[in-house]
C-alpha cells in the first residue's frame, strides 16, 4: 500500500508529531509512506531530517487553483493508494483532489473543537472523503450527530506509542537528570508535558502547583514544553502567575526536549491540565508506559483513556482546587498510587501500543479502499 499525509500547518505539536511517527512505522513495515506538506513548516524540516520523502507544496487558503493544480499533478504522478489529511485545510484541498482525480480520501480529525456546520464544510465532510479516523469516541459522536458520516466510516483510533521506547524501567535509570535539574532525590515530581498554549491549561497547572505546595514541602513542578510566536503571550501570562507564587523556586520550566521520555521517567505524577481540544493525547499512554501516575481533566477524550480511579484520576477543567486535590490524593495515598499506576501500565501495554494503533490505521484504509464510490 502507498500512503500520502498531508498536512498544512506550519507549527510543531502533537498532531504534527503523530504523523511523522506514523509515517516512519509505516516505512519500517515495509509501506510507502510519504509526506505533502508546505517547505516552510515544521513538519517539512523534521521529514526532511528523518529522511522521509517530503513534497512541498503551497498550503494556503482552501481553494487555491495553483495548489490544487500542483496536488492533482503529483497525486497523478505518485498514484498513492491513500491520502490521508489531518487538518481543515488539507481537507479541503483533498476533497477537490477527490472530485477531480477520484484519489482514495482519508479523513483524520485530531481535535474536539466544535465542527463547522454551514453549507461548504458540511459538503466537503460528506462528499470529501471515502473514510474518517477520530483520535476520541468524543469526535465520532460529534460527527454523527451532525450527520456528517455514518458509524460504519468512522475508526476511532488508540494514542499508541513505542512500548520500547516509552518503558518504566527508564525510572531507574534517570536518576542522574533529576541530579543534573537540581531536583533534591526526596522530592515528589509533578510534571506537565507538552505546548505552551491556552487551551493546554498551563496556567492552571500552576495555580494547581501552588495549592500543592502550600500543603508539601517535598515537591518540584516541571513543564517540558515551549509556547510558538502565537502562544508567546500566554507563556508571559504563565510565567507572571509563577513570580506572584512564594513558592517560584520550585518550578522549572525546561522547554522543548525531543527525548521527553526522559523526563516522564522523573515525574511521580503527569497533569494534562488542557481545558478544550484534547482527544485522547499520546502523553497519557506515555505516561502510563513510563510508570507515572496521571491526573487529567475532564474534558474531550481524556476521560476515555483516565478511567477514574481506575487507572488515573479526573479532575475538573480549569479548577485548580480540584486537579491539587487529586494531586494530594496520589501523593498521600500511596497504596492507591500503586494500583492505579500498576493498571495503567497493563492497560497501555494492552491497548496503547503503537503496533496496535498502526493495525487499527491500516485496516481504516483498507476500508477506504473497499469502500471507495459506495457512498
Amino acid at each position: 500500500m502507498k500512503i500520502a499525509h498531508i498536512e498544512s500547518s506550519i507549527n510543531w505539536g502533537g498532531q504534527e508529531l503523530r504523523i511523522i511517527e506514523q509515517i516512519e512505522w509505516l516505512r519500517s513495515h515495509n509501506y510507502e509512506a510519504e509526506l505533502i506538506a508546505r517547505a516552510d513548516s515544521k513538519i517539512y524540516l523534521e521529514a526532511q531530517k528523518r529522511n522521509i520523502p517530503a513534497h512541498a507544496l503551497d498550503l494556503r487558503g482552501s481553494a487555491n487553483p495553483g495548489t490544487i493544480r500542483s496536488l492533482c499533478k503529483l497525486l497523478k504522478h505518485k498514484k498513492y493508494d491513500v491520502l490521508d489529511c489531518h487538518s481543515s485545510r488539507d481537507a479541503s484541498y483533498s476533497a477537490l483532489a477527490k472530485l477531480f482525480t477520484g484519489q482514495v480520501v482519508v479523513r483524520s480529525r485530531h481535535v474536539i473543537d466544535p465542527i463547522k456546520n454551514d453549507f461548504l464544510h458540511r459538503l466537503v465532510w460528506r462528499v470529501g472523503n471515502d473514510f474518517i479516523i477520530t483520535t476520541a469516541e468524543h469526535i465520532k459522536q460529534q460527527i454523527i450527530n451532525l450527520g456528517l458520516s455514518t458509524p460504519e466510516r468512522i475508526y476511532v483510533a488508540e494514542a499508541g506509542v513505542d512500548s520500547d521506547r516509552f518503558r518504566s524501567e527508564l525510572r531507574v535509570t534517570q536518576k542522574v537528570l533529576k541530579q543534573q535539574l537540581g531536583i533534591p532525590e526526596e522530592h515528589v515530581v509533578i510534571a506537565n508535558v507538552g505546548m505552551i498554549r491556552r487551551d493546554k491549561g498551563q496556567l492552571y497547572f500552576v495555580k494547581a502547583c501552588t495549592e500543592v505546595a502550600r500543603r508539601m514541602p517535598n515537591a518540584t513542578f516541571i513543564q517540558v514544553g515551549e509556547a510558538t510566536d502565537s502562544t508567546r503571550g500566554y507563556k508571559d501570562e504563565v510565567m507572571t502567575e509563577i513570580q506572584r507564587t512564594p513558592f517560584k523556586d520550585r518550578f522549572k520550566f525546561l522547554g522543548y526536549h525531543a527525548d521527553v521520555e526522559n523526563y516522564l521517567a522523573i515525574s511521580d505524577i503527569v497533569v494534562v491540565s488542557s481545558v478544550e481540544t484534547e482527544a485522547r493525547t499520546r502523553l497519557v499512554s506515555q505516561a502510563y508506559l513510563c510508570g507515572a501516575n496521571v491526573v487529567a481533566s475532564n474534558i474531550g477524550g481524556l476521560p476515555e483513556m483516565v478511567e477514574h480511579e481506575q487507572t488515573g484520576l479526573i479532575a475538573p477543567a480549569a479548577n485548580p482546587k480540584g486537579i491539587a486535590e487529586q494531586v494530594l490524593r496520589l501523593v498521600e495515598n500511596k497504596d492507591l498510587a500503586d494500583q492505579l499506576r500498576a493498571n495503567a501500565t497493563q492497560y497501555a501495554l494492552d491497548k496503547l501500543t503503537m503496533e496496535g494503533m498502526m493495525c487499527g490505521m491500516l485496516n481504516a484504509y483498507n476500508n477506504a479502499l473497499s469502500m471507495k464510490g459506495k457512498k
